[in-house]
């Protein structure tokens, strides 16, 4: 009740508050693009990785990460780790915590790179993870939302999944076809350059203050 307006990535938030009486707008995350002025080109040494958290809030995800680590070899960076059980196939399969730069760097080694959503975004797309791995020029491969093509144009930019079948053959076929998928992980981090960065959320989070103050 104290707040004259409340923005949220969620868009199907915004009615949700709206409803208590409070201003809400949607207003996306993105990816600072200052990043790649901080790591030089690297060479994609990594096929095929998740980096992300492992929590409570990804059970769902769990199944998928566990069958991708089995079929395609998937490599696992992230915190949280230390709160699955000992025999866990993810904890076996871990190669370590990443933040700050090194985060950054291990997604612009990765050829393709593994995005899933908590089930708090319901069917919307929305995480960092969708702006940070396609900006460092990685491929992203990512559980299929109804809002994405609202940010990038599937299987141009970026490519989806329904299921953890589905995932495994789609990671399989780019890593074989690798051009096809260099051409995608470059149209995805030109779209994300465009239209995704914070100078761009910037000049959009102006327009929804003006309407306010």
């Amino acid at each position: 009740e104290p707040y004259d307006l409340i923005l949220t990535s969620f868009p199907h938030f915004v009615g949700q508050i709206k409803k208590l009486g409070i201003n809400s707008e949607y207003f996306r995350i993105g990816f600072d693009s200052r990043v790649l002025k901080r790591l030089k080109h690297q060479k994609k040494d990594i096929n095929f990785s998740f980096v992300g958290s492992i929590s409570k809030y990804h059970n769902k995800a769990m199944p998928t990460i566990e069958y991708l680590i089995k079929k395609n070899n998937l490599k696992i960076f992230g915190q949280g780790v230390k709160n699955l059980p000992i025999f866990s196939k993810i904890r076996r399969c871990h190669s370590g915590e990443k933040w700050g730069l090194e985060m950054y760097s291990t997604l612009q080694r990765s050829l393709i790179s593994l995005n899933r959503h908590i089930s708090t975004s319901k069917n919307y797309a929305n995480n960092m993870r969708l702006f940070e791995a396609t900006g460092m020029g990685s491929l992203l491969l990512t559980d299929y939302k109804d809002n994405l093509n609202e940010m990038f144009v599937i299987d141009k930019e970026v490519i989806t999944y329904k299921s953890k079948e589905e995932a495994s053959d789609k990671a399989s076929y780019y890593l074989r076809n690798q051009d096809q998928l260099k051409k995608i992980a470059l149209a995805g981090q030109e779209r994300t350059l465009k239209d995704h960065t914070y100078e761009k959320r910037m000049g959009e989070l102006k327009i929804i203050l003006k309407k306010y103050l």
